[in-house]
């Protein structure tokens, strides 16, 4: 089975969920800042999905809701550069509505201007009536994870007792309400392996959503099996997988978790990686600091696979397009200057 995003405000078109037109990466770093920043608002959620964490090791994560406080400081960090991020990204392990303050938290970054676009990641459950008519002014891009087609598929996939038929109606009253802002759907491949069940779920949200995408389950966490044992290549084409040495990530893109902690991505989501704390210091220097750096050095210098998460870690490979192997001594050279 292959992936399929569509774009359903052009009769069905197929498209990438990449952006090929884009700057190669191994010749613009180092990045003066962040091409993306994943905030996470609040790392609550209402759903235990057996792919993560929150079902794998949900005694090891820390639970909490970003300040409204802790987010100004963030966006007075972002002054600092000379530049502004491309995206800001609200996601992590949680899921940003669960953050009581989250409206406030968007409004901010919405009249700030600290960023090209504003995006969301949530399950939906949690929009209401006073969520969705805002929403949609303050972000560019909603983007909804679907667990099931109906309440046996939550049950199974979620471990929870979702109503499937009143999360429709949600989605498609938000599509109603949205403005500007695009309504991106997705959902795992394991829930639609028949033909019939893809077209159901196509049939079901394609007048809701202006995008709509099946994507691969994979294995993104370090040392656990996430993909619930299907095989499917590539995340979002099913193609070959994007084997590299060096991690891009970690020159383009910071995640900033619900407490402030920092870390180099999101699949390092046990800290293992710590390269700074918002509450202690300032976004620029976290990112031109001595952790990162020394981060970037192991990777550049082909030691990747010596310690972790890093060396269990598959993101690149099954998410990305990304590949900058072939500049690491230039790079190395850059940066060390």
């Amino acid at each position: 089975m292959k992936n399929r995003n569509v774009d359903t405000k052009s009769s069905f078109e197929l498209k990438s969920q990449f952006n090929y037109n884009r700057q190669v990466l191994g010749e613009v770093i180092p990045l003066e800042a962040p091409y993306v920043i994943y905030i996470e608002s609040s790392s609550y959620c209402n759903l235990e999905c057996k792919f993560c964490p929150h079902h794998i090791s949900k005694n090891e994560l820390i639970k909490k809701n970003m300040s409204v406080d802790l987010f100004r400081k963030f966006v007075q960090d972002l002054k600092d550069f000379k530049g502004k991020p491309k995206l800001i990204r609200f996601c992590g392990l949680g899921d940003s509505l669960f953050n009581k303050k989250f409206l406030e938290i968007v409004k901010i970054a919405k009249e700030n201007k600290i960023a090209d676009r504003l995006e969301l990641i949530t399950n939906g459950i949690l929009l209401n009536d006073e969520i969705m008519p805002r929403l949609g002014k303050f972000l560019d891009r909603v983007i909804v994870s679907i667990e099931g087609l109906d309440d046996e598929d939550y049950k199974k996939y979620t471990l929870r007792k979702v109503d499937f038929s009143k999360l429709v109606l949600k989605l498609k009253k938000f599509s109603e309400l949205k403005s500007k802002a695009k309504l991106h759907i997705k959902i795992h491949n394991s829930a639609v392996l028949t033909k019939d069940r893809q077209n159901k779920f196509f049939e079901t949200f394609s007048n809701i959503a202006d995008e709509i995408y099946i994507e691969n389950l994979v294995n993104l966490w370090p040392e656990i099996k996430s993909n619930l044992g299907l095989e499917a290549g590539q995340r979002f084409d099913g193609k070959e997988l994007n084997n590299v040495k060096v991690c891009p990530q970690i020159f383009k893109s910071m995640q900033i978790n619900s407490d402030g902690r920092v870390m180099p991505c999101c699949i390092d989501w046990k800290g293992a990686n710590l390269i700074g704390d918002i509450n202690k210091a300032s976004v620029k220097d976290i990112w031109n600091g001595k952790d990162l750096h020394e981060l970037r050095m192991k990777h550049l210098e082909g030691k990747r696979n010596e310690f972790s998460p890093c060396k269990g870690c598959t993101m690149n490979e099954y998410s990305e397009k990304d590949n900058i192997d072939d500049y690491a001594d230039q790079i190395i050279n850059k940066i060390n200057l």
